[in-house]
């Protein structure tokens, strides 16, 4: 097959899980012997053009990427819409296969739809919400109650009251439009994310959950050396990751953490990825617990073998989101990792992460949980290791980056078959009435 991917961004121009999923899907796809070509919009309009990332040819259409607009751009993108159409053309697809496109635009859709089946993968659930999908936990279900099906329905007038001008009253039906017209199948990367798009009414017909390399990830990096250039000598060490900010979880990481701190004092809390946060989290912290603010590092963005050193070095992992984080891939590289995690109730984790044997899934508004599921795991290194192995087993046996593109294969394959058999009955019928 000739399979074309479409990405808001791609690494190694944008990180992030849902970039990691297109790029790891892409070359999946080439190794197993189709032809891929993937479509991109970058911010930095030095970086448009085409290039290779992964033995996978990229053509990257510049767009500026303005938050404040984006409820807008997402319904047509001027700036990428026709250099899609001609990007597609040249390369002739049997089939799309969509991922996050947002800023890409709905007209990107359609665009593709004209010229082969699309397969959209849903990543999150900025189809329906501005942003993460956090309305449903303003009044957080108890214990481990789950969360009803209505609480994810998206409120017009909440939504209003928090976005103000950014809110646009057709964005969420003109999604919707275009997906049930233009989206041969939706796909979303977790069970809960599913439940979320159809309680809005989003079209999803599959659930296809991410996969991870685990040797990749295993054999990557130096655990002694990223604890030798960040100055953690032996210290037990927290590792929160990626795209930070308050809808991760990271002001109740550092409240908690401040507990942790005061029962654990050598304890560190390491901050990969996007820093933007970190500031506020050391003011938590040490406006809490005084000292605590000092044991927090910040590393910055890693590329793939750091990180892989950071997760090895790391005790726990923990992913504390107060949204709806569908299925968090730092979860799945800390289980290739061996290394266990403290996990949200919020979102896909526990689809994942089985409480009390690889991993704690805890409810992050209840911060002396989540220290006290840290605590645990800092304090007793025999534990965190066989939770760890069991994270590192779960991964190679149920989602491997093999099972994943063998199932996305599997739905891409059939849609071309079932669109071909729509154009042989077509010619059919076409025949006939001639006759």
């Amino acid at each position: 097959m000739r399979i074309a991917v479409l990405s808001d961004g791609y690494p190694p121009w944008e990180r992030g899980g849902a970039q990691k999923i297109a790029a790891q899907l892409a070359e999946g796809y080439r190794d197993r012997g189709h032809e891929v070509g993937v479509v991109t919009a970058v911010a930095d309009r030095s970086d448009a053009g085409r290039a290779t990332a992964g033995g996978v040819r990229v053509r990257k259409l510049w767009s500026p990427k303005p938050r404040a607009i984006l409820p807008y751009l997402t319904l047509y993108n001027p700036f990428t819409v026709r250099k899609l159409g001609r990007a597609l053309d040249a390369f002739a697809p049997d089939v799309v296969h969509a991922h996050n496109a947002h800023y890409l635009s709905n007209a990107a859709l359609r665009a593709a739809a004209d010229r082969a089946p699309v397969v959209k993968t849903y990543h999150d659930a900025g189809t329906v919400s501005y942003g993460e999908l956090t309305g449903y936990l303003d009044d957080p279900p108890a214990g481990d109650e789950p969360v009803p099906d209505e609480a994810y329905r998206v409120s017009p007038w909440q939504q209003l009251r928090r976005e103000g001008l950014r809110y646009n009253p057709v964005r969420n039906r003109a999604n919707r439009r275009t997906l049930r017209r233009h989206v041969a199948v939706g796909v979303a990367v977790s069970d809960a994310l599913r439940t979320a798009l159809r309680a809005n009414g989003v079209p999803c017909h599959r659930v296809v959950r991410n996969g991870v390399d685990a040797d990749a990830v295993a054999d990557a990096g130096d655990p002694a050396a990223f604890r030798a250039e960040h100055d953690l000598g032996d210290a037990p060490v927290v590792l929160f990751g990626g795209r930070t900010g308050y809808n991760k979880g990271g002001a109740h990481l550092a409240r908690a953490f401040a507990e942790v701190a005061a029962a654990v004092p050598e304890a560190r809390l390491v901050v990969t990825g996007d820093d933007e946060y970190v500031s506020r989290m050391r003011e938590i912290a040490g406006g809490e617990r005084g000292r605590a603010r000092d044991r927090i590092v910040a590393t910055g963005w890693l590329d793939r073998d750091g990180l892989s050193g950071a997760l090895r070095a790391a005790t726990v992992v923990a992913t504390p989101s107060v949204h709806l984080d569908p299925f968090p891939t730092l979860n799945l590289e800390a289980f290739a990792a061996g290394t266990p995690v403290v996990t949200s109730r919020f979102g896909g984790a526990d689809e994942l992460v089985t409480d009390g044997e690889d991993g704690f899934v805890v409810d992050p508004f209840e911060v002396g949980d989540l220290a006290g599921a840290l605590r645990r795991l800092l304090a007793d290194p025999d534990l965190a290791a066989r939770f760890g192995a069991r994270g590192r087993r779960t991964v190679r046996r149920e989602f491997t980056v093999e099972e994943q593109v063998e199932l996305y294969l599997a739905i891409l394959g059939s849609v071309v078959d079932s669109g071909r058999e729509a154009d042989a009955g077509r010619v059919k019928a076409a025949g006939r009435s001639r006759d």
